[in-house]
Formats: structure tokens, C-alpha cells, sequence
């Protein structure tokens, strides 16, 4: 399986992040990218941890989301609202799912957390591959952070090992940029649903749909060069 990754941003309490590391380390994962915040280095977080010190003492600490994400090839972010957006939304054992799909095609896989007391913002949201929300029956009281984290650690967790089914790494990585770059060159704004509905769908991709769009793409360009060409 790809390397999983937790990444809270802004934590303000550092008992929630002691939580947060029991809960990874209960289901055998140890890679914790704190974002904005020392929280991970308070006495409360040391006291909670509860035999999972070691992550909290690993944890890798970023000014911003951008470059906490910088290496990850595939990511997720969790919320518990539905966004006005219309972005579609994948439960905890959707994320794992995609991620089984894609195989070797991706190293690295994050799950994003947001702050204790209003989630994760706009701007950080669009920073990521799928979003994802925990179905609950009753929204209130809701779950708090180390709870939130098991449930996505125990869905990764039942993985079996990676398959090759899934489009190879370079591919895929490719298929992302090429994709970007052709919507700047259509100048495709950042809210157009085009944009928003290729963020959501790369990461859903199998091998055989990876190599078919890269095909359609590499027409797409040769056939906007040769409109180039042509004009006067």
C-alpha cells in the first residue's frame, strides 16, 4: 500500500493531536505533517499520546497546506459540510477504495483535517485531489479529531497489498499536469465546473482510462498547435 499520511492544519488543542497519534499508531501508521500550529509539541498532546510519543516527536511541521502537499500524489481532505460547490464527496471507505484502485500509481496518499472549530477553509479545499465526509446519522454531537482519524485509519488499514491495476506513477502524475496546463491554456477559471469535476475525477482513474486520456489529450494539443499554425 502507498505511503499514508495525516495532516492536521491549525490543531488548537494539543490533546486532540495526542489523540490523533494513538489512534494512527492503534491501526499501524506513524506519518503525522502538522500544519500551522505546535500543537503536537504541547505537554497535553505527550500526555494523550499514550505509548505513540514517537509520532508526535516525528511529526513534520509546515507554514502552509501548499507545501505540506508538495510531495503527495494523491490527497484528500475531510469535511463535515456540504460545500455550495457541488464537489462530489467520498466516505472513508470510498477514499480507501480509490486509492486500492490506483495501486502503484501513487506513493504517497494524505488525508487532510481541518481545525477543531471551523474545519478546513476554501482555499485549502482546493488544494486537494477528492473530498471526503464521515455519513453520520446525526451530525451532532460530531466527532472529534481523534475519533474522526481512527475511522479513516481502520478503512486504510484493511487494505490488501497494492495490485497493478492501477496506471503507473509517472503517468499519472503526468496525466495531472498535462490536464492543468491544458485548462490554462483554455484560460478554464479556477470555479468552473470543468476545472473542478477534473480535481475530483484524476484521482478515480484505472490504468486503461489513465492511457486513454493521455491519447486524448496529446489530440487535443496537436490539433490547438495546428490551429496555431494556421493563423494568419
Amino acid at each position: 500500500m502507498a505511503e499514508l499520511y495525516f495532516i492536521l492544519v491549525s490543531p488548537q488543542r494539543g490533546e486532540n493531536v495526542g489523540a490523533a497519534a494513538r489512534a494512527m499508531n492503534t491501526m499501524g501508521f506513524e506519518k503525522l505533517r502538522v500544519v500551522n500550529s505546535q500543537a503536537h509539541q504541547a505537554d497535553e498532546a505527550n500526555w494523550t499520546a499514550h505509548g505513540s510519543q514517537h509520532i508526535l516527536e516525528n511529526a513534520e511541521s509546515f507554514d502552509d497546506l501548499a507545501s505540506a502537499l508538495a510531495d503527495i500524489d494523491l490527497s484528500f481532505a475531510t469535511t463535515a459540510r456540504k460545500r455550495g460547490d457541488k464537489r462530489r464527496l467520498h466516505s472513508p471507505n470510498d477514499a480507501a477504495a480509490q486509492v486500492q484502485q490506483l495501486g502503484s500509481s501513487v506513493g504517497k496518499v494524505a488525508v487532510v483535517f481541518g481545525c477543531e472549530a471551523s474545519g478546513l477553509a476554501n482555499a485549502d479545499l482546493a488544494l486537494v485531489d477528492l473530498l471526503t465526509t464521515i455519513p453520520l446519522a446525526n451530525p451532532y454531537p460530531s466527532l472529534n479529531l481523534g475519533q474522526a482519524i481512527m475511522l479513516y485509519a481502520y478503512e486504510f488499514s484493511q487494505l490488501p497489498p497494492p495490485s497493478e491495476v492501477g496506471a503507473n506513477d509517472a503517468q499519472f502524475k503526468a496525466l495531472k499536469q498535462r490536464s492543468v496546463q491544458l485548462l490554462d491554456t483554455l484560460a478554464v477559471a479556477e470555479q468552473e465546473p470543468l476545472r473542478r469535476w477534473l480535481q475530483d475525477s484524476v484521482g478515480t482513474l484505472s490504468q486503461r482510462d489513465v492511457a486513454m486520456l493521455h491519447l486524448l489529450l496529446g489530440d487535443i494539443e496537436k490539433a490547438m498547435a495546428g490551429s496555431l499554425t494556421k493563423q494568419p
